[in-house]
């Protein structure tokens, strides 16, 4: 999953956090270019039109959706030493940015929603050939459309990520680095459940999902997957038979389909305990090599030894290797700590939109009882969930790969302040003989990256907050291409001008060291945020 630096942003309290978007990080350094350098507008376009249907849609609604909309504008002068990010030619710049905007949030008996989007204006005042825009969309609906029985979830968003793990870092959202591009997703979700007799349950859920790169085909991605399943428990004991069929599809590359078909038993121990094993056979092409047909097994358990401390992990063996999940998280009085591990093919087994929906909320509904900060635990769900807050993080990839990732957070807040820690590690490598076109993978076997972060803010007055926050992002060396680090350091200070205006004051400092394009940049930062 998904997958780069998110900047997370101080929402009205009106507004319910859009559900984070399954980012497809894939892993890449060579580029298959374009003709046209315009980023593809269909997930665009679809989430916004869909989107508004779904939040104004009185129809699905028992009485009439509670609609609020406020439209945003961002004005935003940087002022750089190395506007270029390079060693060698070092100008001063004056990049003024605008960013208009909307944002809206919806719900009513039966359909909720919530959209964020901007358009960013982006102006150098030396270099004016540089001048550019992009888009900045974060969007989530859900529709239940025959009560309790039948259900529509949509997600979008467009974001920068990075191209090449090996190539230029930036410190933050850099509206001009080759390495960086704009990544559009679109995930639509139908599913349908019922109760037979009384006793026996029934589901399917079906996920449908775009990803679309500006100026590249790495990374362009259609996947699919269906899933069927019927189940029942008795007393302590449970069962469930379930079978899938998932497709993976690169532009520019082949197409991809797995099937597998699993029994499942389980059984509670205790209340708070509960465990499973189960039995699959699997038929698959992902290794490169043909259709490859095989059988799986696995256990999973979900442990809650207290009302504060969550734990659960599953275990599955593949005819690729191992695959693994495990989440822990335990919430004190006045702070939260929280691991996640997980190890699995890219796009397989992808949670449907509103399972994702569902942990979102519970974690984020946890940490809020700890902290009754949003921004603060907006920020530590999305990185449980593997949407990263060091964005910087992964590449495109063109086929499947290996990925493990891991996410240790930790979070304290304090009368006027609190201290907010990330660390993470990704590894991802080659899929048995797969062939990888241009990418990442495509050069060396393996990609590993980690990274740090660490932010302190501090309440000055009721309305006024100064904040620090330092990163560290690493790339290691794989065989012939040289890692990189990037190192960052900003200090801001926010206050509210108004009831609807606020203004913020940052330095930042930058160091990239690389052995092909290291570069310094310092740099003062004044934005001025207006809703209206």
């Amino acid at each position: 999953m998904a997958t780069a630096t998110a900047t997370i942003k101080r929402r009205s309290p009106r507004f319910r956090a859009p559900l984070p978007r399954r980012t497809r990080n894939g892993r890449g350094t060579s580029v298959m270019m374009r003709p046209s350098a315009v980023l593809q507008p269909l997930p665009v376009c679809l989430a916004l039109s869909g989107l508004t249907t779904m939040l104004a849609a009185p129809a699905f609604a028992q009485e009439r959706s509670a609609l609020v909309a406020e439209r945003v504008i961002d004005l935003r002068q940087t002022l750089t030493d190395n506007g270029r990010l390079t060693e060698d030619d070092r100008r001063s710049e004056l990049i003024t940015e605008i960013r208009p905007g909307i944002r809206a949030s919806g719900r009513s008996a039966r359909v909720e929603g919530s959209l964020d989007y901007r358009l960013d204006l982006v102006q150098y005042a030396r270099d004016s050939g540089r001048s550019t825009y992009h888009h900045q969309l974060d969007a989530d609906g859900a529709a239940e459309l025959v009560p309790r029985h039948v259900f529509l979830d949509v997600s979008a968003g467009v974001s920068q990520q990075s191209i090449s793990a090996f190539g230029q870092q930036s410190g933050t959202i850099d509206p001009d680095n080759s390495n960086r591009t704009d990544v559009a997703t679109l995930s639509v979700s139908p599913s349908a459940r019922a109760r037979l007799a009384g006793v026996l349950d029934v589901s399917a859920v079906a996920n449908w999902d775009a990803t679309r790169a500006k100026d590249s085909e790495l990374g362009d991605r259609t996947d699919w997957d269906a899933t069927v399943r019927a189940g029942a428990t008795h007393g302590i004991f449970g069962w469930s038979l379930s079978g899938t069929r998932q497709t993976n599809g690169y532009n520019g590359g082949d197409r991809y389909i797995s099937d597998n078909a699993t029994a499942t038993l389980s059984v509670s121990l205790t209340p708070r305990l509960r465990i499973s094993g189960r039995h699959g056979e699997e038929r698959s092409d992902l290794l490169g090599n043909g259709t490859q047909r095989s059988t799986s097994n696995g256990w999973g358990f979900d442990w809650q030894p207290g009302v504060r401390t969550q734990i659960s992990g599953q275990a599955d063996r593949h005819f690729y290797g191992n695959s693994h999940s495990f989440s822990l998280s335990h919430r004190f009085r006045r702070a939260v700590v929280s691991y996640t591990d997980s190890r699995g093919v890219s796009g397989q087994d992808n949670d449907a939109l509103g399972v994702l929906r569902q942990r979102y909320l519970q974690l984020y509904s946890s940490c809020m009882l700890a902290l009754n900060d949003a921004v603060t635990c907006e920020r530590l769900t999305r990185a449980l969930l593997g949407f990263n807050p060091l964005e910087s993080l992964g590449f495109l990839n063109s086929a499947p790969s290996l990925q493990r990732s891991q996410t240790l957070t930790l979070a304290v807040n304090g009368v006027r302040n609190t201290l907010t820690m990330v660390a993470t590690s990704s590894t991802s490598e080659r899929l048995g003989d797969q062939q990888y076109d241009a990418g990442d993978l495509s050069i060396v076997p393996r990609v590993r990256q980690y990274g740090v972060m660490a932010g302190l803010d501090h309440r000055l007055t009721p309305k006024a907050s100064l904040s620090l926050t330092a990163s560290l992002q690493k790339t290691l060396d794989e065989d012939t291409q040289p890692g990189n680090e990037l190192r960052r350091l900003e200090l801001s200070v926010s206050n509210d001008l108004g009831a609807r205006t606020q203004g913020t004051l940052a330095l930042r400092r930058v160091w990239f060291d690389s052995e092909t394009n290291p570069y310094r940049e310092s740099a003062i930062v004044g934005s001025l945020n207006h809703r209206f």
